[in-house]
């Protein structure tokens, strides 16, 4: 794989306008570093190995030398790359002055021993503890995945590089970065719904590429672009309202038939027709959106863009079908009873996608806080705020529109779909050293998430590699599209290899996602938060906790602990259980079995 010059912009996570913080000294530090860097290379050439073998792998390497080194560590970058079989003596010069003079992207030196311990060259133990206290000498920080909303990444240049042909087209109808990165993550959830015939097998499930997403923005941010990707499977929709309105007609007409007739010849009441759609409106109720997606085959695209309509849809009583919508994410049966009328749907195999776009006040709506099930199956895309208008006259030719322009591409795409289609089922697989890869990025990168933010980040991280890996399979299949052999439908499986371009395109953005995700959990786990002491005022129950515990000496019994408890006239066993409550928040300790002291 060609190792072309990286553009350092492309990486950069805070506005140019934005002066970097004093960092303070940090020399005997830097020192050590380049000591442990220098003991790491030298086994490298002793072994001859390539640490980094991919070119994602070598911009970071670039970045990690810089965040450690500076200036110095230039020459470490080109001992290392000369072990990759073209390497260019010119070319690792330019990288390294690129990467030089960019911030980063959070990047620090661990990140060089990570990529030398992957590749087989042992750590000492020593150096495995020094890491942990590394700072970032970019940024003065240790924390790579926790951002400000201005240090949000867009997704990076690379990514655009070797998109498909077709996404390609789609982006180019983009003004603006953020533009081209909402319309881009848009297409891609938008076609997911339509290749309902590719699986692959990710954690021993069959799965199918259907993504969730929601772009995030405050009102006139440009969030609107979202819309234009509505119309890449307009022509599809259109065609499938076509197709149900002459199945509806035709069956009004058996019906008067059948009721002229049925009392003489004995004729079979016709079947109501299903309803054929593939684009499902937000504000239908929980039973009309699992008989919609019946009528379907499990099929359809959540699309709103108003966040508000899905959030005050499942508030409702009768379309409260989050439950559905978390089921249907890993494609697990959903069913809904009411006793009213005896009505029972069942759905076996959903195959749903949703794009979603909001201000930040309807995310909250929608996912009250960071333990909701839906945070961690959305992809999430904040569109950063910037003062300024745009030139709205730029074109006033009405073919030249953005929505003339996506109406082209939705009819390419639909005859491209048609002819995908008519092939029968593709099964998707990645190959077995990008296996490798996606685990060890994976693994890295949920040990920094659980450090950084907090355990729970570990379910986010996990399901953000499912989307990595259904994102690889959109791409995949779009770049397949120009390639269809046109024959009739066969029985065989058409087989589809991940191509190392698409693997590497899915797994940078899906890094820059991560990052938008995280923000999105602290905010909502300070929402949690918030709730939780809001109630516990609202019912005095925090007030009385807090009367009990300074009533209690510095160190007491449990039989102390009664005795107040009892003055206070509160229930005993619901006064045991704000001992662990005390424990919890850091208050109390326990010293040994039945007795405890303040922690002040």
């Amino acid at each position: 794989m060609s190792k072309k010059i990286f553009s350092a912009q492309d990486w950069e996570n805070v506005p140019s306008e934005i002066q970097q913080a004093h960092t303070p000294s940090i020399a005997p530090i830097y020192n050590k570093v380049e000591d442990d860097v220098e003991s790491v290379v030298r086994e490298i050439e002793q072994c001859a190995i390539d640490i980094a073998p991919h070119y994602k792998d070598w911009v970071e390497l670039g970045f990690a030398l810089v965040d450690g080194l500076g200036e110095n560590g230039r020459e470490y970058y080109h001992r290392i790359s000369r072990f990759y079989p073209t390497y260019q003596k010119e070319e690792t010069d330019k990288q390294y002055t690129h990467c030089l003079h960019s911030k980063g992207q959070g990047i620090t030196i661990r990140s060089f021993f990570h990529l030398a311990n992957q590749a087989g060259i042992s750590l000492a133990p020593f150096f495995k503890e020094h890491l942990s206290i590394l700072p970032n000498i970019q940024n003065g920080k240790t924390g790579k995945w926790i951002k400000s909303e201005e240090e949000l990444p867009t997704f990076p240049e690379c990514v655009f590089e070797h998109l498909p042909p077709f996404l390609n087209e789609v982006v180019n109808n983009s003004i603006s970065v953020d533009d081209r990165d909402t319309i881009l993550i848009g297409a891609i959830v938008c076609l997911s719904v339509c290749f309902h015939n590719v699986c692959g097998v990710y954690d021993e499930r069959i799965v199918y590429p259907n993504l969730y997403l929601f772009v995030v923005a405050d009102a006139g941010m440009g969030k609107g672009a979202l819309t234009l990707c509505r119309e890449l499977v307009a022509p599809i929709n259109r065609h499938l309202h076509e197709l149900s309105k002459r199945l509806e007609q035709e069956y009004k007409e058996a019906m008067n038939t059948y009721i002229k007739g049925k009392k003489t010849d004995g004729m079979a009441m016709p079947t109501e027709p299903p309803m054929r759609m593939l684009v499902i409106p937000a504000n239908s109720s929980a039973s009309s959106f699992l008989k919609i997606l019946g009528d379907n085959d499990g099929i359809g695209l959540l699309f709103e863009s108003e966040g508000d309509t899905l959030s005050q849809t499942l508030k409702s009583d009768y379309g409260n079908y989050s439950d559905v919508l978390r089921k249907a994410f890993h494609h697990e049966l959903v069913s809904l009873s009411r006793r009213k009328d005896r009505e029972y749907c069942e759905v076996a195999n959903p195959r749903v996608s949703v794009a979603l776009a909001g201000t930040p006040e309807q995310v909250r709506r929608l996912i009250p806080d960071a333990e909701n099930g839906l945070m961690s199956r959305f992809c999430f895309y904040i569109i950063r705020f910037k003062r300024g208008i745009r030139n709205v006259f730029a074109t006033s030719d009405i073919s030249q529109s953005k929505n003339a322009m996506f109406k082209l591409l939705g009819d390419k795409f639909c005859h491209l779909h048609e002819n995908f289609v008519r092939q029968g089922n593709y099964s998707f697989s990645l190959p077995s050293d990008l296996q490798e890869h996606f685990i060890e990025y994976l693994s890295r990168v949920n040990e920094e998430c659980c450090d950084e933010v907090d355990n729970k980040m570990q379910g986010v991280v996990r399901r953000m590699g499912l989307i990595a890996y259904r994102i690889m399979m959109v791409l995949t299949v779009v770049r397949h599209l120009d390639n269809v052999i046109h024959k009739s439908s066969s029985d065989e499986t058409v087989q589809l290899v991940c191509h190392e371009f698409d693997y590497s395109v899915a797994m940078s953005i899906c890094d820059t996602l991560l990052y938008h995700a995280v923000f999105i959990y602290q905010n909502l786990s300070g929402n949690q938060s918030k709730r939780f002491n809001t109630v516990s005022q609202e019912t005095g129950v925090y007030a009385r906790r807090n009367t009990l515990y300074n009533m209690l000496p510095d160190t007491f019994t449990k039989k102390d602990y009664d005795a107040a408890v009892l003055t206070l006239g509160e229930n005993g066993s619901t006064a045991n259980k704000w001992i662990e409550a005390f424990i919890k928040d850091g208050k109390l300790s326990r010293i040994e079995q039945g007795k405890y002291r303040k922690i002040f």
